[in-house]
């Protein structure tokens, strides 16, 4: 994103306006008054960042006065408008951001200005940095990796596995690269999703499975094993990616098709109907409708 473009959203009912890419601070009103304090007692992380303990001041929401939160590197991290809160050994670092009813709960980590909003829930060893943007009713949790730029809203859920760097030392992201995950989606395993891809409606992408380069997940549709999707291809209504697969090239598959084994779906080949292709090879803008014999 360029350097020049900001981003701006409202998060909380026009109490407080939040920059998220832009430079400028924060507006604060506090119309409700300070709800938490941060403790005097520092902990310093491996990289030598500090933070503090939260007490909360007053009751709100589920919390109640005196209820010892999370850890934030600074006030900025948390608001002190809705009923926001970060509990357990849950943390905020760097600039991120938690307005409105969202949760930051367990040992999860948002870290740089990653934002959660809306009455969105961030739990478990769940991580997110960089621009991440969450909001809605979208819950992340498992270990799930989110990074760069991605967005999760409305009912999303990722649930996903820790992916390891060829090291073995590091996580990898499940998520990156412009990502948005939207809807009643269902994300989990240790999947990997990056570079523009949209997943959507109530669409589950599951185990392995990968989705890169503009891939596009709707309606019922399921992707799942060691499946691969990318290159613009579309998956919709109950069609299901599974085995091997692969799938490119601004190829549709729709209707209630199934493609398994190891199966190459190449350069704009249509697939519908209702039936399964196991271990095939199409390309060149062939159009199929498969008939269920059955």
């Amino acid at each position: 994103m360029p350097k020049s473009e900001k981003f701006s959203f409202d998060t909380s009912d026009h109490r407080e306006r939040v920059n998220v890419y832009g430079a400028e601070a924060p507006i604060k009103t506090h119309r409700d008054g300070i709800k938490y304090e941060i403790q005097k007692q520092e902990h310093q992380l491996p990289d030598g960042r500090k933070v503090h303990r939260i007490k909360a001041l007053r009751d709100f929401g589920n919390v109640k006065a005196g209820t010892i939160g999370g850890f934030v590197e600074a006030d900025d991290n948390l608001s002190h408008s809705g009923n926001c809160w970060i509990s357990g050994d849950a943390m905020a670092l760097g600039r991120s951001r938690i307005t409105r009813d969202a949760q930051l709960r367990d040992r999860a980590r948002l870290e740089d200005r990653a934002c959660i909003t809306g009455r969105s829930v961030v739990r478990d060893d769940a991580r997110l940095r960089d621009f991440v943007f969450v909001y809605d009713n979208a819950v992340i949790g498992a270990q799930s990796v989110l990074a760069e730029v991605v967005t999760v809203r409305d009912n999303a859920i990722v649930l996903c596995r820790n992916r390891f760097s060829v090291s073995g030392k590091s996580r990898v992201p499940n998520l990156r690269g412009n990502a948005i995950i939207s809807d009643h989606a269902r994300l989990e395993g240790s999947i990997s999703v990056r570079d523009d891809v949209s997943v959507g409606d109530h669409a589950i992408v599951r185990d392995h499975a990968r989705l890169l380069e503009k891939a596009s997940v709707g309606g019922h549709a399921i992707i799942e094993d060691r499946a691969t999707v990318g290159e613009e291809a579309m998956i919709r209504q109950h069609a299901r990616i599974g085995g091997r697969s692969k799938v490119f090239g601004r190829t549709c598959v729709t209707g209630k098709v199934a493609v398994l084994g190891k199966s190459l779906l190449i350069c704009r080949v249509y697939l519908c109907g209702h039936g399964t292709i196991v271990s095939e090879h199409l390309s060149g803008e062939e159009f199929r409708r498969l008939t269920d014999p059955s």
